[in-house]
């Protein structure tokens, strides 16, 4: 794999030129304003689940907190279990996730298909995320009537994040990634009942996945800033999952550099035994084709280099080495 030609015009940060005028903030603002006001919902293909749970107790329930509109509960992943509201009102619901664990914290958010069961779903993300093309592609088909993926964020100790996202009442799925293979993974059943409330944090950068003259790529409109939030998008064909992992670029490391470790991973996405020039990095976990989500992450200023791990749903091909990535800098 080459790095993508210069000639190309690879999205990313807008130009310097553009950012300066009147007439660009004012376009950017407008879309925001737009996009925020109406992507923050599920595909057309979920179907709607009125659960019979019983209410939790008191200590499982995640204290809400209200602040400007945003709706804001805590989900804590640890050593030893994962800690989560058992029972939510619908609408607008922003998730702030902990981990006090160095193998914990990867935590996801998916809605289930009526009837389909929590062994049911993780057998087939099992096979979206392994290292096997044949199973990516069967896994990518079955999901199709089994959940949509609404996305999540990877998280490390002392480094919180949040990701938003609109809740339709229903069945849903609180759980780890990082546990998905575990003889006891962890997971909760989230119930969503009662009067919709809440509102969507405002946001300064779109993040948007998307195939681009037939190869997947990224595409960055406004400026991610520290400490702020940004909305991720997917824009990807039907049965393609995208994600969003942002990592600290170090200084000096080229492009081709990373384009040389890219070339080391399998075809459908086996790690390499060189560790490679990155370390660790928060982002934003997997999103159905269609679903889109405003994340807070625990970025710094820098260079940063966007990365999706996840391979195509028709061919089981490492996306990364298709050229899903982009190099942005952090404000």
């Amino acid at each position: 794999m080459s790095p993508r030609p210069a000639s190309r015009p690879a999205p990313g940060p807008l130009r310097r030129a553009e950012k300066g005028s009147t007439a660009f903030r004012v376009r950017i603002a407008t879309a925001l304003a737009t996009l925020l006001a109406g992507v923050l919902t599920v595909p057309a293909t979920a179907h709607a689940v009125t659960p019979a749970a019983a209410a939790p107790p008191p200590a499982v329930r995640a204290a809400a907190e209200h602040t400007a509109g945003v709706r804001t509960v805590s989900v804590s992943s640890t050593a030893t279990s994962l800690h989560a509201p058992a029972t939510l009102a619908p609408g607008i619901v922003t998730f702030r996730t902990t981990t006090t664990d160095t193998a914990s914290g990867w935590i996801g958010l998916a809605r289930p298909r009526p009837g389909v069961t929590w062994e049911q779903f993780r057998s087939t993300l099992m096979k979206i995320i392994n290292a096997h093309g044949p199973d990516i592609v069967e896994g990518s088909e079955e999901m199709l009537s089994t959940a949509d993926l609404l996305g999540g964020t990877v998280i490390y100790p002392d480094r919180p994040a949040t990701f938003t996202q609109k809740l339709n009442p229903g069945r849903y799925f609180l759980f780890d990634y990082r546990h998905i293979r575990d003889a006891q993974p962890r997971y909760r059943t989230l119930a969503v009942e009662g009067r919709p409330h809440g509102s969507a944090p405002g946001v300064g950068a779109v993040v948007t996945a998307r195939m681009t003259e037939g190869a997947p790529r990224y595409e960055v409109t406004g400026t991610v800033r520290a400490g702020r939030p940004l909305l991720f998008r997917n824009a990807m064909p039907e049965g393609q999952p995208a994600e969003a992992i942002f990592f600290p670029l170090p200084d000096g490391v080229t492009e081709e550099e990373l384009v040389a470790w890219f070339d080391k991973f399998g075809d459908s996405g086996r790690f390499p035994e060189d560790p490679g020039p990155l370390g660790e990095g928060p982002g934003g976990l997997p999103m159905s084709s269609g679903v889109s989500s405003v994340l807070r992450l625990p970025l710094q200023p820098g260079r940063y280099v966007i990365i999706d791990w996840l391979s195509s749903a028709e061919d089981g091909r490492m996306l990364l080495k298709q050229g899903h990535y982009e190099i942005i800098r952090v404000h």
